[in-house]
């Protein structure tokens, strides 16, 4: 029941009991989602475990029960998406180390106080979902946070993200059982991706040569971009970084990537999909009070448990029926009919889904008169 809607299922005389309400359940709900061809339909999207909760209260944990609910069905761990109050808002031991533990990766979106350098260890700088070299220079380090801003475009944006990837630490070994992995300096090995003024003095003070590489144009720190106290990434030939460090900021997909752009939507567009459904006034109407006309936390998780369970029956059903269409159609020898494009597609620009007009509002306004 929304904030403020009168209380019209009262048993009672309704006139007495016809007061504002301020309070209601959240329903938790995990849907099935493709990462690895989002752009295809290869199941239906169904709702595959769901709680209730009081509003904002345990956020984190009732993410980590449809985690785990959802393992119950036999699938296994892999992306999970969700929006900034998740991932990006939570504390790690209540939701991103148990979601580690089942075996899931986060897939979401950053709140702008959390882009740039957010932390690090032994000099490692924690940026977005990567560890990075602490001389990289400052307009790669906020390079996301002044996308954001519109103080650089996408264009630039993707540029200087490409330019990053040389300043990442390298992986010297697979994590552990423990999840500990040591990582070094990009400057290091036979296989340099930069080059440093900092590890050239270094190795100078110690009285060694340079490593032999091949002759290739390499990206350098600056002087002015250089540590002034030279952290332990600098002087080591390894800094060991635990599962836990910096498992705030970490996804399964370089962030802002075309592959994460991809993926995030999809899950985001799944999701509002069943939203959506779930509260058709046609259909389960589960936001409606006349749908559970009872009183009662373990009453009403009844009927949202009814009502997701229609949803998913009616998917299933629509989804099993399309396939038929197409089998069928391929049969024949014929192709499938081509979706319908919505209207507000066809004659409007959608940066959201990055889809242009097909056809101008203008002209069909002029073809009208």
């Amino acid at each position: 029941m929304p904030k403020g809607g009168k209380d019209t299922t009262s048993p009672e005389d309704n006139k007495k009991y016809q007061n504002s309400l301020d309070w209601g359940w959240m329903i938790n709900i995990a849907v099935r989602v493709d990462s690895e061809v989002p752009d295809q339909v290869r199941f239906p999207k169904l709702a595959v475990a769901a709680t209730m909760s009081l509003p904002n209260i345990g956020v984190s944990e009732e993410a980590v029960e449809l985690m785990s609910a959802a393992l119950g069905m036999g699938l296994p761990p892999g992306l999970s998406d969700a929006v900034m109050q998740y991932w990006a808002n939570a504390k790690p031991e209540l939701l991103h180390i148990p979601a580690l533990e089942l075996g899931y990766t986060p897939s979401t979106d950053y709140r702008v106080d959390r882009l740039g350098v957010r932390g690090g260890k032994g000099g490692v700088e924690y940026i977005e979902n990567g560890r990075f070299c602490p001389g990289m220079p400052k307009k790669l380090k906020d390079a996301t946070k002044n996308l954001v801003t519109g103080i650089i475009d996408e264009d630039v944006f993707q540029i200087r993200r490409g330019e990053r990837r040389a300043f990442q630490l390298h992986l010297k070994e697979k994590p552990d059982a423990k999840g500990r992995q040591p990582v070094s300096c990009p400057a290091r090995g036979n296989s340099p991706t930069v080059t440093c003024p900092v590890f050239e003095l270094l190795m100078s003070q110690k009285g060694k040569p340079l490593p032999q590489v091949a002759d290739k144009e390499r990206p350098r720190v600056d002087d002015e971009d250089a540590p002034e106290f030279i952290p332990e990434i600098c002087r080591q030939h390894s800094v060991s970084l635990n599962a836990e460090d910096g498992i705030r900021g970490k996804q399964g997909m370089a962030y802002r990537s075309k592959e994460w752009d991809t993926f995030h939507k999809h899950a985001r567009n799944s999701i509002e999909s069943l939203n959506a459904g779930i509260k058709d006034e046609g259909k389960e109407h589960i936001e409606g009070a006349s749908r559970r006309r009872v009183r009662g936390f373990a009453a009403a998780q009844l009927f949202v448990t009814v009502l997701l369970t229609n949803f998913n029956l009616r998917k299933i059903a629509s989804f099993l029926q399309s396939k038929n269409v197409a089998e069928a159609a391929a049969a024949r020898g014929k192709q499938p009919a081509e979706k319908t494009l919505r209207r507000r597609d066809r004659i409007w620009d959608n940066p959201y889904t990055k889809t242009t007009a097909r056809e101008s509002v203008l002209e069909l306004h002029d073809s009208k008169n």
